[in-house]
């Protein structure tokens, strides 16, 4: 392989060793890379036309994926990335000069594609880039999951099933009131990643190494700004903040911590649902995608819902490194940031399998078991609980053995067994088990009095 990065390069494989650098940072330090070089064009015509239109070149091929073997460092690095910055301006230059072939006329990686920039600013705003796609890709994932669940609310919203508290029986929900509750953090969770998009959409650019725009002529500043926006389609605004865009990155910590709810809310819903395709309760199945055991073969594991939640405890510990490693600032640069990049990038690919497998592979295989969820409503205190305020609190309990022994085979044998053995009669029980009735407000308690 012909190699287009030079020496600062070659000395950082020697320190760090050789791993890819992920394409999406790249692609985004590219884009950082062609908005200061045009900024340096439009504001002082720096390159005559011929070479300006291979500089350009050059780098557009960087950010269309083209060269990716040329960025073979990895994100573990001392020096807040600063061998990411010698890496990208060496492959530049190299590209360019090797377009203008024999002439004259040559780019310098530090001189020319470094010009009016500090790794500090450029890198940051990279990152900050990369991980607003990240914020929106996760942001479209969510919406199609509490789409799912909205769907899944009105679809099974009269079937009556076995509500619990502490893992028993408690009183009657519907199977759409749970699909509700779990929309209903999801929900939360789209709102904050639409805020947190509100938070993180400020740059760096033009803050050069300390946030004080040395060496940055104000008329480029504002030029790169405006033509980042362009080119990456994105709401980016230079911060009013400089210093603090540099120094401090605690808005990425913010963005991890929205990631991590995320995770938490996903992780309530796996382990709901593993109890509920559980063969304790049975009351939804969990299709079987591979076989189970290499020694039991009628046996089925919860593959996919496990999966979810083991990506779900590797985010939440991708977010807690993100945490750590923004406290790690210290005066006017957190020089952690390669390592704050990688771990949004593990968290990001976690997080997207995670969500994708519920939305692609679990929810659209699951099956409702209606028999078994009505089987274990008919067999359950759950009914019957709702009977105290019309019966009393002893009467109720002396009701469900009697109930539980008879094992009533659907719910016009439970209403009979219940008319026979309290002072309740088949008419009332016909309004009192409607599962509007049993599952929302009382409009009017005078007729159960």
């Amino acid at each position: 392989m012909n190699t287009l990065y030079g020496n600062e390069t070659t000395k950082a494989l020697n320190s760090f060793g050789q791993r890819q650098t992920p394409f999406e940072l790249v692609r985004a330090y590219g884009e950082v890379k062609k908005a200061a070089l045009m900024a340096q064009q439009d504001c002082f015509k720096l390159y005559d036309k011929i070479l300006y239109e291979k500089l350009i070149e050059s780098v557009d091929e960087i950010i269309q994926g083209e060269h990716k073997d040329q960025f073979p460092l990895p994100l573990e690095q001392g020096g807040a990335g600063t061998s990411l910055h010698m890496n990208i301006n060496e492959v530049i230059a190299s590209l360019t000069n090797a377009k203008m072939g024999d002439s004259s006329t040559k780019i310098d990686g530090l001189e020319d594609i470094a010009r009016y920039q500090s790794t500090n600013d450029t890198l940051s705003t990279a990152v900050t880039i990369m991980v607003y796609r990240q914020l929106e890709k996760t942001e479209k994932l969510i919406i199609e999951l509490q789409e799912i669940l909205v769907i899944s609310e009105t679809k099974y919203d009269q079937l009556l099933m076995i509500g619990r508290t502490e893992l028993q029986d408690a009183l009657p929900i519907t199977l759409g009131q749970i699909f509700g509750g779990w929309a209903g953090s999801i929900e939360r969770d789209r709102w904050r990643l639409n805020k947190l998009k509100e938070r993180l959409r400020t740059i760096a650019l033009g803050g050069t190494a300390i946030g004080t725009c040395f060496s940055a002529p104000r008329k480029y500043v504002f030029k790169a700004e405006k033509n980042l926006r362009q080119i990456t389609g994105l709401p980016l605004c230079r911060s009013q903040n400089l210093i603090d865009e540099i120094s401090s990155k605690d808005n990425l910590a913010e963005v991890a911590s929205g990631f991590q709810l995320i995770a938490l809310n996903l992780r309530k819903m796996t382990n709901d649902l593993l109890l509920y395709t559980s063969s304790f309760c049975g009351e939804m199945t969990h299709k079987e995608i591979q076989y189970g055991s290499t020694i039991m073969p009628f046996k089925s594991n919860p593959i996919l819902l496990e999966y979810i939640k083991g990506l779900c405890i590797s985010i939440k510990y991708d977010c807690l490194k993100i945490n750590d490693y923004t406290t790690e600032g210290q005066l006017q640069l957190n020089a952690f940031i390669p390592f704050i990049a990688e771990a949004f990038i593990d968290l990001h690919s976690r997080m997207n399998k995670a969500l994708n497998s519920l939305t692609v592979n679990f929810f659209p295989q699951m099956i409702v078991n209606r028999e078994k969820i009505n089987s274990n409503l008919l067999t359950s205190p759950a009914l019957v609980n709702t009977l105290r305020q019309v019966i009393g609190y002893d009467n109720v309990k002396q009701l469900v053995p009697i109930i539980q022994e008879i094992k009533p085979g659907n719910l016009e044998e439970l209403k009979k067994l219940i008319s026979e053995n309290t002072i309740l009669t088949q008419e009332f029980l016909d309004t009192w088990f409607d599962p509007s009735n049993l599952t929302s407000y009382s409009e009017n308690d005078k007729e159960f009095k």
